[in-house]
């Protein structure tokens, strides 16, 4: 039998160095692929590896939070921008447009309440800004030098009274005097005589319920009159007492 090879055999000799070859040329580009992807991982920023869903709603968490904060600060805003004051005017003067206001309806019914009784041409209402007058002539309250009610006196104050025991208003009462002078032992001079008939309404108005808080008695004399005290005409105008109303002042809170 020849010694020479078969062609099998040469083939498989042939074939077998390559075989070994081709192995450690893969061996070669596996390890290459490797340091490839190694570079390209360190290459990635580590807070998108380490990220977790936990982190993540953590920090949408907060975001919420101070998205809530400007939000009530944005309300905060509106409502102080919807009551501030625009117009220019002082809260002071729209105050004072209210009372007027409510003070113009008690005249109207003050007038209405006298006339009704027949004594329109003995009480004189007026209005100013801040207060009502009301001027009661001394004839329908008092008899001449005297400081206590006459008879009629009561069913003249009951209208009034009936009405200031509804509000809140301040009460000054005035005695007014014409200029011919008193000299008796109750009354030396005018000045008692209407001091002491502004205190009557005083009590009369404080024992049928109005504060006492309320009031104040004041007597000016013959020192302001309205007509001349020439004329009997114009000495019956000065012979008054006057209730002058206002607001009870604010209080203010420091």
């Amino acid at each position: 039998m020849s010694n020479e090879p078969t062609l099998n055999e040469l083939i498989e000799r042939h074939a077998g160095a390559p075989t070994e070859t081709n192995r450690e040329r893969a061996q070669i580009a596996d390890g290459g692929a490797q340091n490839i992807a190694s570079r390209m991982l360190s290459r990635t920023p580590r807070s998108h590896l380490d990220e977790s869903p936990e982190v993540n709603q953590e920090e949408d968490s907060w975001v919420t939070t101070y998205m809530d904060l400007l939000t009530l600060l944005l309300v905060l805003f509106v409502v102080l921008l919807a009551n501030a004051d625009l117009s220019g005017e002082s809260k002071s003067a729209n105050q004072s447009l209210v009372a007027q206001g409510g003070l113009g309806a008690m005249q109207s019914r003050i007038e209405e309440q006298f006339a009704g009784a027949g004594l329109g041409d003995s009480v004189n209402v007026s209005l100013s800004p801040g207060k009502l007058n009301i001027r009661l002539n001394d004839k329908i309250l008092f008899d001449s030098g005297e400081a206590e009610f006459n008879q009629q006196a009561a069913a003249v104050m009951q209208p009034l009274l009936t009405m200031l025991a509804d509000s809140d208003l301040h009460i000054s009462v005035e005695g007014h005097t014409d200029n011919l002078p008193i000299n008796t032992p109750r009354f030396p001079s005018n000045w008692e005589l209407s001091a002491a008939r502004a205190i009557s309404v005083v009590r009369y108005l404080q024992t049928n319920g109005i504060n006492a808080e309320r009031l104040r008695a004041i007597g000016y004399a013959d020192s302001q009159p309205l007509q001349s005290n020439s004329t009997t005409a114009g000495r019956s105008e000065n012979r008054r007492v006057n209730l002058v109303l206002t607001e009870a002042p604010a209080i203010s809170v420091e």
